[in-house]
C-alpha cells in the first residue's frame, strides 16, 4: 500500500494570473507590457522546473497559476493538480505549454509577447538543470520543436472541421 499525504496551504493576497493580467491590460497591452513581460518570465521559470522534474500539469491555464504577494515579485503559485502526472516524454510536455498557450491567446487576446517570453524563460530553466543528464527525458530543444508539432496538428484539426 502507498502512503500519500497531502499538503494544503493557504495562499495569502494572492490573484488568478487571468484575472490580473484582465486588471493590468484594461488601458490596453502596450501600456504595462514590462510588467506583463516579467510576469511571462517567472510563469516560464515555474514550467521550466515541473518539465525538468517530468511533472506534467495537465490543465495549465492562467486560470490555475496564481500571483501571490506583491505583483512586483512575481512569485507563481500553481493550483489544481488533479490531471497532473510524472511523464518524461517531449510529447506531454509540449501539450502543457500548447494547453498554455491556447489558454493565454485565447483569453488574453495581443498577448503573443508574453508567451514567446514565457518559451524563452522556460528553454532557460529548463537547460540550465543538471537534472537531465541524471534523470532522463527529453530536453528543452526537443520539447519545443514537439509544440511546433502540436501546432500544427491543431490547425489542421481546426481547418478540417
Amino acid at each position: 500500500m502507498d502512503n500519500s499525504v497531502i499538503y494544503m496551504e493557504y495562499l495569502k493576497d494572492s490573484i488568478m494570473v487571468k484575472d490580473y493580467i484582465m486588471q493590468t491590460t484594461v488601458s490596453g497591452v502596450h501600456s504595462c507590457m514590462d510588467a506583463l513581460l516579467k510576469l511571462a518570465a517567472a510563469i516560464g521559470r515555474v514550467v521550466g522546473t515541473m518539465h525538468r522534474n517530468h511533472i506534467i500539469h495537465g490543465d495549465l491555464t492562467t486560470s490555475n497559476l496564481l500571483l501571490v504577494g506583491k505583483p512586483e515579485d512575481c512569485l507563481i503559485a500553481v493550483i489544481d493538480f488533479g490531471l497532473a502526472s510524472i511523464e518524461e516524454t517531449a510529447e506531454d510536455k509540449g501539450v502543457d505549454l500548447y494547453v498554455l498557450e491556447r489558454a493565454l491567446l485565447s483569453t488574453h487576446p495581443s498577448t503573443e509577447p508574453l508567451f514567446e517570453a514565457i518559451l524563452r524563460s522556460y528553454k532557460d530553466t529548463y537547460s540550465h538543470s543538471s537534472s537531465r543528464s541524471s534523470r532522463g527525458g527529453a530536453a528543452a530543444d526537443e520539447v519545443l520543436r514537439k509544440l511546433d508539432e502540436i501546432r500544427l496538428r491543431g490547425r489542421k484539426r481546426t481547418m478540417v472541421g
